[in-house]
């Protein structure tokens, strides 16, 4: 049964899947900030959890980790729909506003708030923030939600 479903603005690229997300995070990093153009909200699934349609372009480029991400968007309208990160392999962070149903979630972790942009306000949902990427962290906390999918 699809729980949750998305896509891009022209409809070329869908995506569905089963699953509530395993972890909801702000990155404030300058690459996210560049290609979103303002702070990215991500939400992560493993990849074997997420079905998509359509064919999107990808750029590559270095992350936060020192390790190349994996960017998807759609080749016609151009909206950024998910990132793949090799330091985090397995998984995809799907951008929040991408989401069919996106009001619904909030971000539970910030992630390189050593570059956040002075007038982004947490509204109470974040319990975790970092100055850094929280690598570490993150691949934690998405292996112990993994385990509980079963």
């Amino acid at each position: 049964m699809i729980k949750h479903q998305g896509g891009c603005h022209c409809g070329q690229i869908r995506f569905t899947t089963e699953y509530d997300p395993m972890m909801i995070y702000q990155c404030n990093c300058t690459r996210c900030r560049r290609m979103s153009g303002t702070a990215s909200v991500g939400a992560m699934y493993g990849i074997s959890e997420v079905e998509t349609t359509g064919t999107p372009k990808k750029y590559t480029c270095n992350g936060g980790s020192g390790m190349l991400v994996h960017n998807h968007f759609c080749p016609e309208c151009g909206t950024r729909l998910y990132a793949m990160p090799e330091a985090m392999e397995g998984f995809m962070g799907i951008a929040l506003g991408a989401f069919d149903d996106s009001l619904q979630f909030e971000p539970r972790a910030e992630i390189f708030t050593n570059y956040k942009m002075k007038w982004l306000r947490d509204s109470g949902c974040i319990k975790e923030s970092f100055e850094e990427g929280a690598v570490t962290e993150r691949i934690q906390l998405l292996m112990e939600n993994l385990d509980q999918r079963g």
